[in-house]
């Protein structure tokens, strides 16, 4: 009955090794591990018969190497040492207690493959075992056969407890014994994850996969492009003809916009609304002959293809098929659009379309030199008080603005700009307030002279604009400075 449990264990277990050797393949490196435990020994096995004699239980450790074969099986190599008490009724050696020493190969079998907390195991090997001296003066050596199971439970990332149980059945007479080990389990290094699954063999893990069941491109996503028109097979209605992502994979030939699937010509371009085909225009005016009234003379779609009578509503030479200003008189070079000052800019594009002015100045007027002067002469004597946006009444700075109201009003299509700056001296960040205000009380002041504030804009700029080197009292002067920059919009 013994050896018939025993041939059903060791075959059940040979056939599981057998199966998940030939499925695995060692994906990632394991860490090997070394083993240290206590060992409780009973050669007075329940194996033996009914009754088992405890007081016949010994005392043993056991140190051991185990090496990853894969993310199932290990391979142990125990070396164990201790005392054996051989039963009382035991022929050879009764009631005696003799040292031994085994050295075994097992098996262990991860019932749960994986990282785990818990993981049992099944084992079975060989080993041999060395008896010490008995009363015949000889010393025992012998082969067992050891299987039974076994749970490692982690501690910490390196570190398991142990507990196994095992029957080690004897190819000698008389030397089945039962052993129960505890003790700790250190791994050399970290358990190194397999790599995320790919089921196709693409080379692309499955969850970055689209299509992870079969084989793909990366530009893809892992999905097939049969016709290698740049368009995955699943996105594409015509997966065996080249065709364009702007019809989902298939082809327009012709390049008329319109699909091979949908168009009555799909080799000669035509609109969608003659269903694909080109149509008919003998004089060539744009309007198909089926709607062409007068089919052979060229005429504008507006007059359903014939010529237009000559018309122009002005009575400035140029007709109105061709006047972009039909009902103003103007010239031929501007396309019949006027120009009322006569300065070369029509009055479409002419910012003072009743004053002749240059084209460089938009047909304005350009300001006089001495006014653009005195707008230079104002940006170096318009003063202030010290840290103040208050003007200086000891200077003529009020007349300066004066001036500048007066050149606003001569210039009414001009609008103005004004620009506080400051020198470095002091925080940056009171230094643009400081340019804001001072900006803005010409700006009030030039209000209160009349001048729209439509016309007018102001900025600070701090100290972040300088004309001239902040480390000397002259440069730091011209660097104190308001703006004013007459221009047009």
């Amino acid at each position: 009955m013994r050896k018939s449990l025993l041939q059903l264990f060791l075959a059940a277990f040979l056939m599981l090794s057998l199966n998940a050797l030939h499925a695995q393949e060692t994906d990632a490196k394991l860490p090997g591990a070394m083993t240290f435990k206590a060992l409780v020994i009973n050669y007075d096995s329940p194996f033996r018969g009914a009754y088992t004699d405890y007081r016949n239980t010994t005392r043993g450790v056991e140190i051991g190497y185990i090496h990853p074969i894969n993310e199932f099986f290990n391979l142990a190599i125990p070396l164990k040492v201790g005392v054996a008490r051989f039963p009382s009724d035991n022929d050879f050696d009764s009631g005696r207690e003799r040292m031994f020493g085994s050295l075994d190969a097992i098996v262990q079998f991860q019932v749960i493959p994986g990282d785990n907390v818990f993981s049992p195991y099944l084992m079975a090997g060989a080993g041999g075992v060395v008896e010490g001296r008995g009363l015949n003066n000889n010393s025992n050596v012998h082969v067992d056969i050891p299987y039974g199971i076994g749970l490692n439970i982690r501690l910490s990332e390196n570190v398991d407890a142990n507990v196994q149980s095992e029957f080690r059945n004897s190819m000698s007479d008389l030397r089945n014994n039962s052993q129960i080990g505890a003790g700790l389990v250190w791994r050399f290094g970290k358990v190194a994850p397999p790599p995320p699954p790919d089921i196709d063999g693409d080379g692309i893990i499955d969850t970055e996969d689209d299509c992870p069941a079969i084989a793909g491109l990366a530009s893809l996503r892992g999905c097939p492009d049969g016709d290698g028109d740049g368009i995955a097979d699943k996105s594409d209605d015509c997966p065996n003809t080249v065709g364009i992502a702007k019809f989902a994979g298939c082809p327009d030939t012709d390049n008329d916009g319109i699909k091979d699937g949908d168009d009555g010509c799909p080799k000669e371009a035509g609109p969608k609304d003659n269903n694909g085909c080109p149509i008919l225009d003998a004089d060539n005016d744009g309007v198909v002959d089926a709607d062409d009234k007068c089919p052979n003379e060229a005429g504008p779609k507006s007059n359903n293809g014939c010529p237009i009578v000559v018309v122009d509503s002005d009575n400035d030479g140029v007709p109105d098929a061709d006047d972009k200003c039909p009902n103003a008189a103007g010239i031929a070079k501007f396309n019949g659009c006027p120009d009322t000052d006569g300065d070369g800019v029509q009055d479409a594009q002419d910012k003072c379309p009743r004053e002749a002015g240059p084209v460089s100045n938009n047909g304005c007027p350009e300001m006089e030199k001495k006014d653009v002067e005195r707008l230079t002469f104002a940006m170096k004597n318009v003063q202030f008080n010290s840290s103040r946006a208050t003007l200086k009444t000891s200077s003529n700075s009020a007349s300066i603005l004066d001036e500048i109201a007066g050149l606003m009003k001569k210039y009414p299509t001009y609008s103005l700009s004004i620009s506080g700056h400051t020198d470095s001296v002091g925080d940056s960040v009171s230094n643009q307030k400081l340019s804001e205000n001072r900006a803005k009380t010409c700006y009030d002041y030039l209000i209160n002279k009349g001048i729209s504030g439509a016309r007018m804009n102001y900025v600070g700029y701090g100290e972040t604009q300088p004309i001239a080197d902040n480390i000397n009292k002259d440069g730091r002067k011209k660097n104190r400075r308001v703006e004013f920059n007459m221009f047009l919009k």
